[in-house]
């Protein structure tokens, strides 16, 4: 091939590629005419070629980008390659963000023309716009939020932190970005935090924990999140809540031991007290035997020194069941074994009284407890039932028990006898020394000990009761 065909066939490929390139490209002169065009400018300022050619740029742009396109082009003339963006609508075309490359045509070490190649960025810059107005929106959202916040990368650098980290932990983030979490917070490397992070970062599963920064003071609670861009951290500052904690437990421990003391006191009293009380009673008994005639002085001191003696007997019961309450170890029991034991030691009660008693209760029924405790609640439900029976009828008593799980066991004791008006009781029901039948003889401690019993296994009871029909107590027992 001919040196003039080479020629031909090189000129023909830089023709094919001027025109038929995707970008915008155009060739000027030095005083900016235009001496060539490529179809793809034609096609964005919708004219011909022989409308553009010839020309200069500046009829085709808005007059205020006129200096900014000539200062480009004489800096490109002055042998420099100049790139710039620019946002432009060309007269008869839609509004574009170009990237402009200005490209001296050198000749014989001299500057000849220009070629200017624009390419299209809009789509692109209204992406990255997107993602800026998106990062300024998350930006605010976690400068908003109360907790502080901050994110590490896989090699432990912070990429962000919100303001709620710096106050907290009195930092400045830009001498914190970009550097290693555990070089800023040396003192923290094999400590609780960094345990934690590491265990978050291995297992790829958050964690939720709190803990002690003594370099502030402050306890944090804390929460991290593993991700593909490395750990996001969220803390808040609970030292209040740790400390109302602590002085919570402080207060308890106090009045435990005000409890405690106060506990000790009343055995004191009813111990101590009880001594020279049965002295005195005794006497009161040996000077009515002594004096000729009965003295209504001295039965009324009997009866008043009986009384008070009855009174501490009650405080001793029901101080040593508080006792107890924490130091017996519970057992599995079968209730029917329990309840027969109770019967077995009431039956001459039982049949002085005619009383007919209906047993449905499982005999696998197991619940876990005291055994005295619930020997105590089975016998005094059923000597009450035996005290409290109606003159007019025959005595019916009916204990059932089921299992109802998730609750427990659910216990039914009802009879016929005399009743007491529940509405009337209201919440004295179970409390110490309330009575409601006066017919019958009676010191009002029978249920409060059976209330005291169930609520130191777990339980609890509930009573319903109507006057001439009978009462019927409900017990759950875990």
């Amino acid at each position: 091939m001919s040196e003039s065909a080479e020629l031909v066939n090189s000129e023909e490929r830089f023709r094919s590629l001027f025109q038929n390139n995707l970008d915008l490209i155009l060739f000027q002169d030095h005083e900016g005419v235009i001496w060539d065009v490529n179809s793809s400018f034609l096609t964005l300022l919708n004219r011909t070629k022989d409308e553009v050619v010839g020309r200069t740029l500046s009829p085709f742009l808005p007059p205020e980008l006129v200096p900014v396109f000539n200062e480009k082009l004489q800096q490109a003339f002055a042998g420099t390659r100049v790139q710039f963006d620019v946002a432009v609508q060309f007269k008869g075309a839609e509004p574009r963000v170009l990237n402009v490359s200005k490209v001296p045509l050198w000749v014989d070490g001299n500057v000849r023309g220009v070629h200017m190649v624009a390419r299209d960025i809009t789509e692109l810059t209204a992406s990255h716009q997107l993602i800026e107005q998106q990062a300024r929106k998350l930006n605010t959202i976690f400068e908003s939020i109360t907790d502080a916040l901050f994110l590490i990368d896989w090699n432990w650098c912070f990429t962000y932190l919100n303001h709620e980290v710096e106050r907290l932990l009195h930092v400045e983030r830009a001498n914190v970005l970009g550097k290693n979490i555990w070089e800023v917070f040396s003192e923290e490397v094999n400590g609780a935090f960094y345990q934690q992070y590491h265990h978050a970062i291995a297992t790829g599963k958050a964690v939720h924990f709190e803990a002690y920064y003594a370099k502030q003071h402050l306890w944090l609670e804390v929460k991290a999140f593993p991700s593909e861009a490395g750990l996001s951290v969220y803390f808040s500052d609970i030292s209040r809540r740790m400390e109302a904690q602590a002085s919570q437990e402080r207060l308890t421990q106090d009045l435990y031991r005000h409890n405690q003391d106060l506990q000790q006191f009343t055995y004191l009293v009813s111990h101590n007290l009880r001594a020279p009380l049965t002295n005195a009673l005794g006497l009161a008994r040996l000077l009515q035997e002594e004096v000729a005639a009965p003295s209504e002085t001295l039965a009324y001191l009997e009866a008043s020194l009986e009384q008070l003696d009855v009174v501490f007997q009650d405080m001793n019961t029901i101080l040593s069941v508080r006792d107890r309450q924490d130091m017996t170890a519970p057992e599995s029991m079968l209730l029917a074994d329990v309840l027969g034991q109770v019967l077995f030691s009431l039956q001459e009660e039982v049949q002085r009284a005619g009383a007919v008693i209906r047993l449905e209760l499982p005999g696998d029924l197991r619940v876990h407890g005291n055994r005295a405790y619930l020997y105590s609640i089975f016998y005094n439900l059923l000597t009450n039932s035996l005290k409290y029976r109606s003159s007019d009828r025959p005595l019916r008593i009916s204990i059932t028990g089921t299992r109802q799980p998730p609750i427990g066991v659910h216990l039914s004791f009802e009879d016929n006898g005399s009743g007491f008006d529940r509405e009337k009781a209201g919440t004295d029901v179970f409390k110490l020394y309330k009575r409601f039948h006066e017919t019958t003889s009676g010191r009002g401690v029978g249920l409060y000990l059976i209330k005291t019993h169930l609520e130191s296994m777990g339980g609890r009871i509930e009573a319903q009761s109507q006057v001439g029909v009978g009462t019927q107590f409900t017990l759950l027992i875990p």
